[in-house]
């Protein structure tokens, strides 16, 4: 949906996708090995467009770009939806950035103060393909307990994998915020440093 969410980092931003970021969606999708644990889809131009035309008209969904503050270069992509109000819970996902990117801590970060800050939910979580397990032990380290296996729960390529679903609540957030707030101003003062 159209929305106008900007949430400010130390150096990396999150900004509401637009219609001129669908080359960069094309971009970022079309390294296959990187995407590996991510639905394929048509990557064209045109079906990008298509799809943010669709998105714009959805409600609770909530599409972000990641920036490097400094300069506004794109780093990646991630989304907060599927917003349940009357549960208060979201999924987050739609998550890829660049390789060697270096986003990932404070991009969590944001998409958290989004979820629980701006948007008042109770509970985010993600569902992660199990066999990806560099995202599955950045979720475990940021704090988010494992509430479920979902077996067979994705199929493409014609091949099943079963998902973890990882929560973190907002009893949990703040305890969570403090530790990734620390990891993210780390990061941003190696970046200004570089």
């Amino acid at each position: 949906m159209k929305h106008d969410l900007h949430i400010g980092g130390f150096a990396f931003d999150l900004r509401p996708i637009t219609l001129e970021d669908a080359d960069f969606i094309v971009e970022l999708r079309s390294d296959r090995q990187h995407c590996r644990f991510l639905r394929p889809f048509p990557l064209t131009l045109e079906t990008q467009r298509a799809y943010l035309e669709e998105y714009f008209r959805r409600e609770g969904d909530y599409y972000f770009v990641v920036e490097r503050r400094r300069d506004n270069h794109r780093e990646g992509l991630a989304a907060v939806y599927d917003v349940n109000l009357e549960k208060r819970s979201a999924e987050w996902g739609r998550w890829i950035l660049r390789p060697h990117s270096l986003a990932a801590a404070e991009c969590a970060l944001r998409i958290y103060e989004a979820a629980f800050d701006r948007l008042h939910l109770d509970e985010v979580y993600c569902r992660t393909i199990a066999k990806n397990e560099q995202v599955v032990g950045f979720h475990d380290r940021c704090g988010l307990a494992r509430r479920a296996i979902l077996p067979g729960y994705a199929t493409f390529e014609g091949t099943t994998y079963d998902s973890i679903e990882q929560v973190l609540t907002r009893e949990n957030w703040p305890r969570v915020r403090q530790s990734m707030e620390l990891k993210a101003r780390l990061i941003a003062q190696r970046i200004e440093g570089s």
